[in-house]
């Protein structure tokens, strides 16, 4: 596993990182068991979402065996009050974590006057936000965060790309999501009985995202992985898994390098004709 500088504080985490959505059905044990199986094959980095029961006491219990300096914890709470003090002090109690090293905002941040008291607590070590939208450019200009949880892929478009230039240039850690969107994963297509008397055209599909599933040795995720792991501006990529071989073929990605010419054919594939419509949104 490789790991990257989170932003100016001198800690760092890995390449890849794990989301923990206390939404899931999953018992204290099966938190547990991922959490302890991840650490196994280097990963430092988990973002809790929510503050489910059983979410808290199999993390509690597994972070709780390794050196809380080694660790990258966040937690992205499902509703904050006005004050979120109390909310992050009594979650802090509940997982004996000590600190936040990262508090994520969805959707609407708290306001500056609300962030800056949080700030005097000094139990959060980084503040971000988690989005996509319009708004997320001017919350980067503002200068009040330290990170960002961003959909980036492949297919990211300019404004995209820009997104994360902008961040990196305020020295804020990208935290990359959805690096595989559905609009590059196969869809079946229905046959269609040629014409009688028309050749077929020998370019069809050309320019295309198939390449991604005939590429030895790699599965279409692990290459939309690392590529998006080539981008500096980006801390690291964080996935929500359930199957730990799942995780140990992602994990081992951070160690790989692209194969020989697929860099290129992605940029090619995004300005085809069938990409290029992709690679514009945003």
């Amino acid at each position: 596993m490789r790991y990257r500088p989170y932003g100016k504080s001198g800690h760092v985490v890995s390449a890849v990182s794990l989301l923990l959505d206390g939404g899931m059905r999953n018992s204290a044990r099966d938190w547990r068991g991922l959490i302890v199986a991840a650490m196994e094959l280097g990963i430092n980095g988990f973002e809790l979402a929510g503050d489910a029961p059983a979410l808290i006491e199999g993390a509690a219990d597994a972070l709780g065996e390794v050196e809380r300096n080694l660790l990258f914890v966040a937690w992205r709470p499902t509703a904050l009050p006005a004050e979120p003090a109390q909310v992050v002090e009594a979650l802090l109690a509940r997982t004996g974590l000590g600190y936040l090293d990262l508090l994520n905002f969805d959707d609407r941040p708290p306001s500056a006057d609300v962030l800056a008291r949080l700030k005097q607590t000094r139990w959060v070590r980084s503040y971000g936000l988690t989005s996509d939208d319009e708004d997320t450019d001017l919350l980067i200009s503002s200068g009040g965060f330290d990170a960002l949880t961003t959909a980036y892929s492949p297919v990211s478009g300019w404004r995209d790309r820009n997104r994360l230039k902008s961040a990196a240039e305020r020295d804020m850690a990208v935290i990359a999501r959805d690096i595989w969107p559905e609009a590059m994963q196969p869809k079946a297509k229905p046959f269609k009985m040629p014409l009688l008397g028309r050749r077929a055209d020998p370019l069809a599909g050309v320019g295309g995202y198939g390449f991604l599933e005939s590429t030895p040795g790699w599965s279409a995720e692990e290459i939309c992985l690392a590529y998006v792991l080539t981008e500096p501006a980006v801390t690291t990529v964080r996935f929500e898994v359930d199957h730990i071989d799942r995780l140990a073929r992602l994990a081992e990605v951070s160690d790989r390098d692209l194969p020989t010419g697929v860099a290129a054919q992605i940029e090619m594939a995004r300005f085809s004709t069938d990409g290029s419509r992709i690679g514009a949104r945003g």
